[in-house]
């Protein structure tokens, strides 16, 4: 186990150096804003304002990669570098972890092992679609390209789906040796596990939860069909009952949105392919299989119908199909264990002709699987010259130039790691499934690629932004989201201008933190174009009243008005957590048109005090993920008193 870790690791020894990776591209910047935020915040956390107008933190993502760097870089006083090690190691667990979810599933030491050097070193079963396989060579510059995991973590900052696969592999073991000979601890460490890959990536958890459905179904192999239930609805139930200290029914609804082309009614066929897969067991001859080797079957079944389904047909079964690469990879790698292991027990049964079989075997696997890891390496080395990145270099203009309230506009790479770099509020942001204003995401397409540039300015202003961020073809933005770049130009007056980034600085209308405006009822728009709704937003915020102090920051501020009276307009999104008092008495407070907070102020002096307290549901869960772990402990220590 060891060794495999360490072989692992070696082989990718230069992801745990450095920062930041060679590609910008990288989702990563999500995840380590993520956990900085966190290390800097720590405990208030429960509103984040840079991204989308501001949303409640708990609806952020999963937690327990960004925790686990929040503290290693607390310590260590480096969250990219705490990152690279997190990362680094979560991929390098896979080799070991698959070993033992091999050895428990087959029972043999042999398969294990040959199903760990498939892992190693043979590419994904994905790279029979040509667009996923040029993919992979470009990272390797081989005609083979390495394992899809590994682009996935260093191409596309997979680092949650990378580690969460690990634990699964482990959960998937631990699982089965519970099945096989039930007992509280090892019921205990199932549950530990798979929980641990429902606190790290939400692919994951679906991935895992095919995993145990293969070893539900399947003949094989931890007991018989009928027994297995017994220990099953246990794992599930607490499975479920921990993993709602953070799948509140609120983050549960935000996660659930299709997106990608995908429908909600596409993910009704999932059902489907398992009942096929239900079928299949019921009529193939599955028990003549190799042990394991039927519920690896399964496996292939219903992963691969996910990732097939949309490669081919362009139909999403699952959020994110081609993400599913992954598990089917590990289904893949232990397939081939097997059907190696039966084949060349099938020749001989002599110890030593075996043994040179998965000797051979295994310089096989060398051969296919080494050019690619020797050709990757240079693209594993760290980007030491990140402190040049125009991407940090605009985060810290911004940073020095924006005042409290005021917004910046960006969008591609330079938003996904302006927060990496400095606290400066954004229109977009790295997660938009967290977004609880709809809003910001009609404003963003208008003006990255709307024709009429005063429909831009209008959102511009409606959002207290100040600079407007645009990258051009002559800049190392990676997505280019701009359709006219120069659309701009001689609109708003350029302030900075280097390396094919342009800064415009756009005039604010009103107080960016706070107005108290007359407009009882504005009109919300009925989209993203509507220009006479935005105008009557921008000119009512504008003739508004300043209150007399707005103070504050995070998820609390405090206005003191003194005005005629009219709605207290806070330029925030709303959200139902937010906690309002108007002279110490409790008030409704409501979206406004484009789902600001909002409240009606009486006429005179008022102070008004704002908190936005977490929500209910999310309380709730975790209630019943604590009152689980009491029972439990409870439980256990009643029946230790009654054996003494």
């Amino acid at each position: 186990m060891v060794l495999l870790f360490a072989l692992q690791a070696l082989l990718i020894a230069p992801l745990f150096t450095g920062q930041f990776t060679q590609f910008r591209g990288s989702i990563e910047a999500t995840f380590i804003a993520n956990a900085r935020f966190i290390a800097e915040r720590f405990p208030d956390l429960s509103w984040y304002p840079y991204w989308y107008l501001g949303f409640p933190f708990e609806l952020f993502y999963t937690p327990l990669l960004p925790g686990i760097v929040a503290l290693l870089g607390k310590i260590g006083g480096d969250i990219p570098q705490a990152y690279r090690i997190v990362a680094a190691t979560g991929y390098a667990l896979g080799l070991p972890a698959l070993y033992l979810a091999a050895r428990e599933l087959t029972r043999s030491r042999r398969a294990a092992l040959l199903s760990a050097a498939a892992f190693l070193l043979l590419p994904s079963l994905t790279y029979a679609f040509p667009p996923i396989r040029s993919d992979g060579a470009a990272l390797s510059g081989t005609f083979l390209p390495p394992p899809w995991r590994l682009v996935a973590l260093v191409e596309y900052g997979e680092g949650p789906h990378v580690l969460s696969l690990s634990l699964a592999l482990l959960g998937v073991a631990a699982t089965i040796r519970y099945l096989r000979a039930p007992s509280a601890a090892r019921l205990m460490v199932a549950v530990l596990a798979l929980v641990a890959v429902a606190l790290t990536n939400l692919i994951g958890a679906l991935g895992v939860a095919i995993l145990v459905f293969g070893i539900a179904i399947a003949n094989g192999p931890a007991a018989t069909f009928a027994a297995k239930w017994s220990g099953l609805w246990k794992l599930g139930l607490l499975t479920v009952l921990f993993s709602m200290g953070w799948y509140s029914l609120g983050f549960m609804r935000a996660f659930s949105q299709p997106g990608g082309g995908d429908t909600a009614s596409f993910y009704l066929a999932l059902p489907l392919v398992a009942l096929a897969a239900v079928i299949a067991v019921a009529a193939l001859p599955l028990k003549r299989l190799p042990l394991g080797a039927d519920v690896v079957v399964l496996w292939l079944f219903l992963i691969g119908a996910i990732v097939v389904m949309k490669q081919l047909f362009g139909i999403g079964v699952a959020p994110q199909p081609i993400r599913y690469s992954l598990e089917l990879d590990a289904a893949f790698a232990i397939a081939v264990g097997i059907a190696v292991t039966w084949a060349i027990e099938r020749v001989t049964r002599h110890v030593a002709v075996r043994a040179a079989g998965v000797a051979v075997a295994g310089l096989a696997f060398l051969a296919i699987g080494l050019p690619a890891w020797l050709g990757v390496q240079a693209r594993l080395a760290p980007d030491l010259s990140w402190q040049t990145w125009s991407e940090r270099r605009v985060a810290l203009w911004l940073a020095d130039r924006l005042r409290p309230g005021e917004r910046a506009f960006l969008t591609g790479d330079h938003a996904f790691w302006l927060n990496v770099f400095a606290d400066v509020p954004q229109v977009r942001g790295g997660q938009d499934f967290s977004a609880v204003d709809p809003w910001p995401a009609h404003a963003a397409f208008q003006i990255n690629t709307g024709a009429d540039v005063a429909i831009s300015k209008l959102w511009l202003q409606a959002f207290a932004v100040r600079y407007l961020v645009v990258t051009t073809p002559a800049s190392s933005e990676i997505y280019r989201d701009f359709t006219n770049p120069a659309k701009f130009d001689g609109v708003f007056p350029m302030v900075f201008d280097e390396r094919g980034v342009r800064i415009y600085e756009v005039p604010l209308v009103g107080d960016t933190r706070a107005v108290v405006t007359p407009a009882s009822d504005l009109r919300a728009p009925t989209n993203g174009i509507d220009r006479p709704a935005l105008e009557s937003y921008v000119s009512a915020v504008a003739q508004a009243e300043t209150p007399a102090t707005v103070a504050g920051e995070l998820g609390r501020s405090r206005v003191d008005t003194g005005s005629s009276g009219g709605r207290l307009v806070v330029r925030q999104a709303y959200d139902s957590g937010w906690r309002v008092t108007v002279d110490g008495k409790g008030v409704d407070a409501a979206p406004d048109a484009l789902g600001m907070l909002s409240l009606p102020v009486a006429p005179g002096r008022h102070v008004i005090e704002l908190e936005r307290r977490v929500h209910l549901d999310f309380i709730a869960g975790l209630a019943v993920a604590i009152v689980t772990a009491l029972a439990l402990l409870f439980r256990g220590l009643r029946a230790r008193w009654r054996r003494n």
